[in-house]
């Protein structure tokens, strides 16, 4: 395995993936099951405002070229670049850690929330130079 520097993805290719990302949450959203999957719902909203955040981050050359940070890094980089969405953006951290690794489940009203979340931030985004 080879170590060292991960070069970050192109703008295109983070709002491609950003893309692909919500079209399995809007699969999975209008599933006859989607209640049961609170969890998966979750996470894909939380990756697809990664990618937002990521592709801005691309564009603007703020990793210049660098790929591999923790999502604690990450974070850091959204409060002091993109304090607008931070509060969002931490709370779809927060409740795909808690989803994932902590097996809770959300209720519906609070997926909701979160999944708009997820939309709110890919519109800021998207108005940005």
């Amino acid at each position: 395995m080879k170590t060292g520097l991960i070069r970050m993805p192109t703008e295109q290719v983070h709002i491609n993936k950003q893309n692909r990302t919500q079209v399995a949450l809007s699969d999975l959203r209008q599933s006859q099951n989607s209640p049961q999957h609170g969890d998966w719902i979750v996470t894909l909203a939380f990756y697809k405002a990664l990618h937002a955040v990521d592709s801005y981050f691309a564009k603007q050359g703020i990793d210049h070229g660098r790929h591999d940070k923790s999502h604690p890094e990450r974070d850091g980089q959204v409060k002091y670049y993109l304090g607008n969405i931070h509060g969002k953006y931490s709370a779809l951290y927060t409740a795909s850690i808690r989803a994932r690794y902590h097996a809770y489940i959300h209720n519906s009203q609070d997926v909701t929330k979160l999944v708009n979340h997820a939309s709110d931030i890919e519109k800021y985004i998207q108005t940005l130079p």
